[in-house]
């Protein structure tokens, strides 16, 4: 395998205050653009990415985790409002909840990797989810009750976009930017390791000729399928993209997720082909156990028997002793 070198480089220094700080300013900077660009639908962000990232990064780098960077963070939303917007004080409330999010999620990650919870275990995935639920929640209270001055909807409205908006992306974005690392060196990807990816392309292409509700769980098995093949830190990056372009089509109608579809198909055809993804994605990771339990007992049997002397080593004796059954063209030596 071909590899090439990547030169090293860290954003963020422990005990470099300037440098940290000003790397802080422009993320928040850099992301609150991205976000606002999104302001496609209602007078609010359609995908708003500034709080998963910053969240991302004062969990990863627990030494960031000071009053004055979260303070610059906030400072630096104020600023982009200021410069961009005529939301006055009400920024001040908006600009909080997105803080109330980073920080809440930021401390309770780093609360698991002071009790050393910070593997990649189901457990800890799970973890994460709820964290998220817990910061959107406290986040869409405060920004819907902040912002009702400035949209046309009512309070349970707005909470509700708050609410749907920071808790998808952030579990789309928080486990990205925890598990995210630049390689030491660039492998060179073979053909056949590109077949998850392209697969996972397919799938959402197909969502959008197809349309209808269960369309979005298209991309599902073919996410598996990048899980079981690639690392964690991709397929999280897969998952991102993947999840970010699908809310942004469908928010364009590009994604029809009503009854009606390009090609005039009925909702039952595009919810039975939604749930039939969803019934499978399980089954496909019960294979895949199921192959590396036979990997398993392969690497067991050739380190218990030496084919070559047909005997078996002081381990595999023993377990065959403990075998009701035992083949008798091999010798117990």
């Amino acid at each position: 395998m071909h590899v090439h070198p990547i030169s090293t480089f860290r954003l963020f220094q422990e005990g470099h205050l300037l440098r940290n700080s000003i790397a802080i300013f422009a993320l928040t900077t850099l992301f609150y653009f991205i976000g606002a660009e999104l302001r496609l639908v209602h007078e609010l962000s359609l995908f708003w990415p500034l709080n998963g990232v910053m969240a991302g990064v004062f969990a990863r780098y627990v030494w960031l985790n000071r009053l004055h960077y979260y303070a610059i963070s906030y400072v630096a939303m104020l600023v982009y409002d200021a410069i961009t917007t005529e939301w006055g004080l009400v920024s001040l409330a908006i600009n909080f909840s997105n803080m109330m999010f980073i920080v809440t999620v930021a401390l309770l990650v780093v609360r698991d990797k002071r009790l050393g919870k910070n593997k990649y275990e189901p457990v800890s995935a799970l973890r994460l989810f709820n964290y998220c639920l817990i910061a959107a929640l406290l986040c869409a209270i405060v920004g819907a009750i902040g912002s009702v001055s400035i949209d046309s909807l009512d309070f349970w409205p707005l909470l509700a976009d708050w609410f749907s908006e920071q808790f998808s992306t952030g579990v789309l974005i928080v486990p990205c930017m925890l598990t995210l690392a630049i390689p030491g060196v660039l492998p060179r990807f073979k053909a056949e390791q590109m077949m998850p990816a392209i697969a996972l392309i397919v799938s959402v292409i197909a969502s959008v000729v197809i349309g209808g509700a269960g369309s979005l769980a298209f991309p599902l098995p073919a996410l598996i399928w990048c899980a079981v093949r690639y690392t964690p830190q991709v397929t999280c990056l897969l998952t991102f993209v993947t999840g970010a372009v699908e809310i942004v089509l469908v928010a364009n109608s590009v994604i029809d997720i009503s009854v009606g579809s390009p090609f005039s198909i009925p909702e039952m055809f595009s919810a039975r082909l939604g749930i039939a993804t969803m019934a499978i994605c399980p089954i496909m990771v019960s294979f895949s156990v199921a192959a590396i339990n036979s990997l398993m007992k392969q690497v067991a049997l050739r380190a218990d028997f030496d084919f070559l002397t047909q005997v078996y080593s002081r381990s595999g004796l023993y377990e065959a002793l403990k075998s009701p059954s035992l083949k008798q063209t091999q010798h117990l030596t």
